[in-house]
């Protein structure tokens, strides 16, 4: 069989490239110690490394929720024990005015430090981690409190349901009705106190003119009392008389900000104010017992009306509210616990992955030092068997 002159060329030249590109892509796994440098270098190999970086990322992704979601329940956690802190002191300036043994003056003392107290509770319950508030629930760009008025029945009658406040108080504001009849038909004759019951205005709630009367206005103070209200004369612990007190309203909502950190499973970053502090709804609703913000709120009250005996009923409620602080504590640490469990199993999962990713697509440093070698050799062997069968010319073989 004859071999022509252009076979031969183009044999020689099919061989140094073949060499010279498997010497090329041996040197750019030397350089990148990768064995996967392009999808053509392992179709299947480099589909499967791609399904494990994806992987990677999102447990990554999980990882920052994690540490994120750490951050703020160590802010929480931190915040509800500073709060409890508080409210020993502030029970032990409440038993202090129970015991019915100081001046109306002192009372009102009392009562002042313990609005520092609520004050100092208050400001936990706005704390903000970075820029989320961690006691509103999921409404976390909102403070989850803000003051206002509320009211406590001392008679009985009227309802808190049946009463409406707007506008502010310096001070615990007490109203005895000193007639009998119904708001909005009759003719109410009242009273109020603004000073702990020392002195006393009296006013005329007129049921009878068009339109009839139903709000009483005491200096920055709006009470709307429903119309149909029946109310009768106050007499001790009987009657119409209440007293419009302080109260904190809850605006955060009602479910905390579910993160989720790991595939299908979700943990509560943030608290629900009021199953911490308590307080009331935007519309007037105390929520449940133990009720923190209610009972302080109440308490102070109570020491700047001089009534000793009701402060000295809150305390107990007073210590609920506390021990509410320590379990919602506890909780929160659990679920801190189970978040840093969650990061470390989580960071474990990320070194196998990694592991895995390298064993697909790293090198292996001593076979492609071998492999380069033989390589080079290959290529100068091959080039310069090319480079003699290309400089032959017709003459050599006459």
């Amino acid at each position: 069989m004859r071999i022509s002159t252009n076979q031969v060329y183009a044999t020689s030249l099919n061989n140094v490239n073949s060499s010279l590109v498997r010497l090329n892509n041996l040197n750019e796994q030397s350089s990148s110690q990768k064995k996967l440098n392009t999808p053509s270098d392992d179709p299947s190999g480099m589909g499967l490394v791609m399904k494990l970086r994806s992987y990677d990322e999102s447990l990554a992704g999980y990882i920052d929720n994690g540490n994120s979601v750490s951050a703020l329940l160590g802010t929480a956690d931190d915040q509800i024990i500073e709060a409890s802190e508080i409210m020993t002191s502030l029970m032990e300036q409440a038993e202090q005015g129970s015991t019915g043994t100081y001046s109306d003056t002192q009372l009102n003392m009392i009562a002042e430090e313990m609005e520092a107290y609520l004050d100092s509770l208050v400001a936990i319950s706005a704390t903000k981690s970075g820029d989320q508030y961690i006691f509103s629930g999921d409404a976390i760009d909102s403070s989850p409190y803000t003051y206002g008025l509320g009211v406590t029945v001392t008679g009985d009658s009227p309802s808190s349901s049946e009463l409406s406040l707007s506008g502010e108080i310096d001070s615990a504001i007490m109203v005895e009705f000193t007639s009998d009849g119904t708001v909005g038909t009759d003719s109410l004759d009242y009273k109020y106190s603004t000073d702990g019951g020392t002195t006393w205005e009296t006013g005329i709630l007129d049921g009878t003119s068009v339109p009839p009367e139903t709000t009483i206005t005491i200096e920055d103070a709006t009470i709307e009392i429903a119309s149909g209200t029946v109310v009768t004369t106050a007499d001790e612990d009987t009657g119409s008389s209440f007293i419009v007190r302080t109260t904190m309203i809850y605006q955060g909502s009602d479910d905390a900000m579910s993160v989720n950190i790991a595939e299908n499973y979700s943990i509560d970053a943030t608290t629900v104010g009021y199953e911490a502090f308590g307080g009331q709804d935007s519309d007037g609703n105390s929520y449940g017992e133990p009720n923190l913000f209610e009972s302080i709120c109440e308490t102070i009250a109570y020491l700047q009306t001089g009534n000793t005996d009701k402060v000295e009923e809150n305390l107990e409620k007073l210590s609920s509210g506390n021990e509410k602080l320590n379990t919602i504590a506890a909780t929160i640490g659990a679920r801190e616990n189970r978040v840093d469990y969650m990061v470390s199993s989580l960071g474990l999962a990320r070194e196998r992955t990694a592991s895995a990713i390298s064993s697909e697509e790293d090198i292996n440093a001593a076979q492609l030092s071998i492999e380069l070698n033989q390589a080079e050799y290959v290529y100068e062997a091959v080039l310069s068997s090319a480079s003699k069968s290309m400089s032959q010319s017709i003459l050599d073989y006459i």
